[in-house]
């Protein structure tokens, strides 16, 4: 902007493609960005980077390693573990908190008849992540 400061909000969106949140997190859309670039205020949504594993004996597991920005990894586990005892979530076997210095780690294990897309497509919908 200090070089060419008549550019546009395609110039802006090249030289800074969205905001960097220290906790990580995958932004999803552009949408929101844009907005924010065009009027100053603009809503962004970010959601947790999950993978999901499976061993050699076929149980899956969903495994979240970056949280979006603000969101606090024991009330988290702690939510998704009231989603489960009041059964709006099922599927889920056992949560547990692999964190350690070099990283943060939370495995959701996955019961055998269940499928860890849905799973994790509710843990999107009901919860912070």
């Amino acid at each position: 902007l200090m070089k060419n400061p008549d550019a546009d909000v395609n110039d802006l969106m090249e030289a800074l493609p969205g905001p960097d949140f220290p906790t990580g997190g995958i932004v999803m859309g552009k949408s929101g960005i844009r907005h924010a670039y065009e009027t100053g205020r603009g809503n962004i949504v970010v959601r947790s980077k999950t993978d999901i594993e499976e061993d050699k004996n076929g149980k899956q597991t969903i495994t979240v390693t970056e949280l979006p920005y603000m969101v606090n990894k024991a009330k988290l586990i702690e939510r998704i573990a009231e989603l489960v005892r009041d059964k709006r979530i099922n599927g889920i076997s056992a949560i547990n908190d692999e964190s350690d210095r070099e990283g943060m780690r939370i495995a959701i294990d996955i019961r055998r008849d269940a499928s860890a897309e849905v799973v994790l497509n509710n843990l999107f919908k009901l919860t912070l992540m």
